[in-house]
């Protein structure tokens, strides 16, 4: 899932939940942590793995960057349908995000990145993201966050990009139309 020819990726440790890799760019020299993640969906678990994420960002002196499925809110709009999520559902990312300095990444495409019919009702919510704290985000300052579309899964998949490449100028367009 990444460029082998311009990244090195070495996994640390691999935990039920989560995999923290230690990731230098080649070209540049570059190093952060990342970690991917499958949050738990049961609350009493999940307090548990968000404190453990809260004692590893004392540990981590890299930048470090967070992708996955949080099964958690930022903010009741973050889901549509179904019943209206509680302040607590909402408290619990915040606080993380408050705790480690950290921020989530802006999206480009799909809003929502996880869907379910739920009493008859399709509900629509942002579970799956991308998270790094600010030396992160100093260090690969023009990142790209974008939402696939859902294929096989309930959740759309979630694409980080270092260093995108940028849409050309104005009038440089190449288009081509099939006569």
């Amino acid at each position: 899932m990444w460029n082998t020819v311009n990244v090195d990726v070495h996994i640390i440790a691999k935990e039920c939940r989560a995999i923290h890799c230690h990731v230098i760019d080649k070209v540049t020299s570059k190093q952060c942590m990342l970690t991917a993640l499958y949050a738990p969906v049961r609350s009493r678990d999940k307090d548990i793995f968000c404190n453990n994420l809260k004692q590893l960002n004392m540990l981590i002196t890299l930048p470090w960057c967070l992708i996955g499925d949080f099964n958690e809110l930022l903010q009741p709009s973050d889901k549509v349908g179904g019943a209206p999520p509680t302040l607590v559902r909402t408290r619990r990312l915040n606080d993380f995000l408050a705790h480690t300095n950290s921020f989530y990444a802006h999206v480009q495409g799909r809003e929502y990145t996880w869907k379910k019919f739920l009493l008859g009702q399709l509900a629509h919510e942002k579970l799956d993201r991308v998270i790094f704290r600010e030396d992160w985000a100093q260090l690969c300052p023009n990142y790209l966050v974008s939402n696939g579309p859902f294929t096989c899964s309930d959740h759309a998949f979630v694409l980080l990009t270092t260093d995108p490449v940028h849409p050309p100028r104005r009038g440089t367009l190449f288009k081509y139309q099939h006569s």
